[in-house]
């Protein structure tokens, strides 16, 4: 509230008082008026002045515990805490410190003695030569019922078939089929011939064609293409076709295949005979790896006979002479 009326407290203008009393009324009064024109804003003014600084003030002294509590904690936990020790053994809060635990003595090393080098040897030039083994090959026996064969023969119009049985264990089959001609003494004639060597084992089937006069070759090969077709079939000969084809152009040919051959050629003479003959190819038995490993001829060079050379062994073999001075 703003006061228009003046205050009977005013000292008049160009007059002074002596009284103190007077002054110190005057001087209230005078701030009263003051506070009074000026009216609550400034009151507020002050009041948010004065919570200003407070704060600064709170805000650096906060600060400045922080730094110095840094500071103090950088000393007593440095060098592993020691100053912090001492400090605690001097106040004797010792005890309240975490007791850090035993570090365990290293172990001893222990060296590894070295091994010993295995004991070198001079191996000879042959240890590790590449060997060249045969080629192994799928062996097929041609293997058959025989009786069924023949029957096989005698229903294709080979009838005189002659079974024939050892004690052995071995068999034949044979027919003569003779193409006579009237008024000639020398015929033309096939001659069939099977064997084997166990009860359902064929080891050859040969086919004779004989061509005395040159009008009996076609019946000739017709017949034997008949008999070679009876045998191809009856033991699963792939190209039956093309091979009895062949034997009636009388085109010669030599098959083999895993283990067994199958082969037609003529003979030497002025008469035109052929042959056809199916058996197992003659092999030899095959050195196993053993065998060439240690070939004899290889690995041992014959010596001179003479009695240094048995008693010292291929070491003396290929000395010379001027060596055996030195």
């Amino acid at each position: 509230m703003i006061l228009t009326a003046p205050l009977p407290c005013t000292m008049p203008l160009g007059r002074r008082w002596h009284d103190p009393v007077l002054c110190a009324i005057f001087i209230r009064c005078g701030t009263v008026a003051a506070s009074a024109v000026h009216g609550p804003e400034a009151e507020q003014r002050g009041m948010e002045k004065k919570q200003n600084g407070r704060s600064g003030a709170a805000f650096f002294l906060t600060a400045v515990a922080l730094i110095f509590t840094a500071i103090l904690a950088t000393v007593l936990l440095a060098n592993e805490q020691r100053n912090l020790k001492q400090l605690a053994a001097a106040m004797g809060l010792q005890d309240l410190l975490p007791q850090a635990a035993p570090v365990p003595a290293p172990e001893p090393v222990r060296s590894r003695p070295k091994k010993p080098e295995p004991p070198k040897a001079l191996l000879p030039a042959r240890t590790f030569e590449n060997l060249q083994t045969p080629e192994q090959q799928f062996i097929r026996e041609i293997r058959s019922d025989p009786r069924a064969l023949c029957e096989g023969l005698r229903g294709a119009g080979f009838r005189e078939l002659e079974w024939k049985s050892a004690e052995s264990g071995r068999w034949e089959c044979s027919s003569l089929v003779p193409f006579a001609r009237p008024g000639v003494e020398k015929g033309s004639s096939i001659f069939i011939l099977v064997k084997g060597s166990d009860a359902d084992e064929i080891t050859s089937f040969r086919v004779k064609l004989n061509i005395e006069h040159a009008e009996d070759t076609q019946a000739v090969t017709s017949a034997a293409a008949t008999a070679a077709s009876v045998f191809l079939n009856e033991v699963h000969w792939a190209d039956s076709e093309s091979v009895t084809l062949k034997i009636q152009a009388l085109g010669e040919f030599d098959l083999k295949r895993f283990g067994s051959r199958i082969q037609f050629k003529r003979e030497s003479g002025d008469t035109p005979r052929y042959n056809f003959l199916a058996n197992q190819a003659a092999r030899t038995r095959p050195k196993s790896i053993a065998e060439f490993y240690f070939d004899r001829e290889k690995w041992l060079a014959p010596g001179d006979g003479s009695i240094d050379s048995v008693v010292r062994g291929p070491s003396a073999w290929n000395r010379s002479p001027a060596a055996e001075l030195r």
